[in-house]
């Protein structure tokens, strides 16, 4: 019997699993499967990966693949490490699906994509640049997967506190587009009026944020997607802890100081008190007041100037 690892939730949790599943590749060989809830997307081009890989809709998934085997599920919300801070979100993984506590040869994301995406990455970068006539380009994520539109016209709301406010945003775009092309990435395309948008899927994301000079985001897919590709950035934190969704040793993090965070029990208890507790303590921590606002955008500039 092979092992099935099945694999759910959103994108940033699919490639977080990358690492761990090329690492199991090369100890055992082509001697297992996955099960992708997500679809394909982050799995297409993976050699070692794609021809393992399968959704739920599969025609005789169940019969075929599943029944034959054993099912895992990597949970790495579920992880002791993981909740207590100790174990990345790409190391819970490896502790799961590889059972071990030894990351040290864990490989970085991998994505792969083909000439059209890159070209079509290429394309929406020329367009940029053409718009706002800047010799660098960045992109910039500033609203995590669990913000929705606001009953209030303009306004962003996020129970989880991971992302800033449209106000904050606007700010610091003001600030960044006198010097820089600034790619919006995100659904709402509302949010300003300065910013170069387009709407894509994920990988074709993928393809501009290789592209571009610098990747500006919080904690959801597209720092994942920057860390894939080696590319420098800040990343703006909110209520989650750098120890478990980003990459301190890659990125510049920045956060609300003197800020108590309290943990937000994802996947544990997150219809319970003790998360309706945990999103009110963190409601204050991606408000930022005028002084904090322009430390930000001098230390992104600083780390644009330096490291592109």
């Amino acid at each position: 019997m092979k092992k099935v690892f099945s694999i759910n939730g959103g994108a940033g949790r699919v490639l977080c699993s990358i690492p761990a599943l090329l690492k199991y590749h090369k100890k055992h060989g082509p001697n297992f499967y996955i099960l992708s809830g997500s679809g394909l997307d982050f799995f297409v081009g993976i050699p070692e990966l794609v021809d393992l890989t399968f959704t739920p809709e599969h025609k005789g998934v169940f019969k075929d693949i599943i029944q034959p085997n054993i099912l895992i599920q990597p949970e790495p919300y579920q992880d002791h490490g993981y909740y207590n801070q100790t174990r990345h979100l790409t190391e819970a993984f490896d502790h799961i699906i590889n059972e071990t506590d030894d990351h040290s040869d864990l490989p970085n994301i991998k994505i792969c994509l083909n000439k059209q995406e890159e070209l079509n990455a290429l394309d929406a970068l020329e367009n940029a640049s053409k718009q706002q006539n800047k010799l660098k380009t960045i992109v910039i994520q500033p609203f995590g997967r669990s913000a929705t539109p606001a009953p209030i016209a303009n306004e962003m709301i996020d129970p989880m506190s991971r992302s800033l406010s449209v106000k904050d945003y606007n700010t610091i775009i003001k600030e960044l587009h006198k010097k820089y092309n600034v790619i919006y990435m995100g659904e709402n395309n509302e949010v300003d009026d300065t910013t170069f948008k387009i709407q894509t899927g994920l990988r074709q994301w993928a393809g501009i944020i290789e592209g571009c000079d610098y990747f500006i985001g919080c904690d959801s897919v597209g720092q994942h997607m920057a860390k894939a590709f080696n590319k420098p950035g800040t990343v703006i934190l909110g209520s989650t802890f750098a120890e478990n969704v980003t990459y301190k040793d890659h990125f510049q993090i920045l956060q609300k100081p003197n800020t108590k965070i309290e943990y937000f029990p994802i996947r544990l208890c997150e219809q319970g008190v003790d998360a309706d507790i945990a999103n009110r303590k963190n409601d204050s921590t991606m408000d930022f007041n005028d002084k904090e606002l322009a430390d930000i955008i001098k230390k992104i500039i600083k780390d644009i100037e330096d490291k592109t």
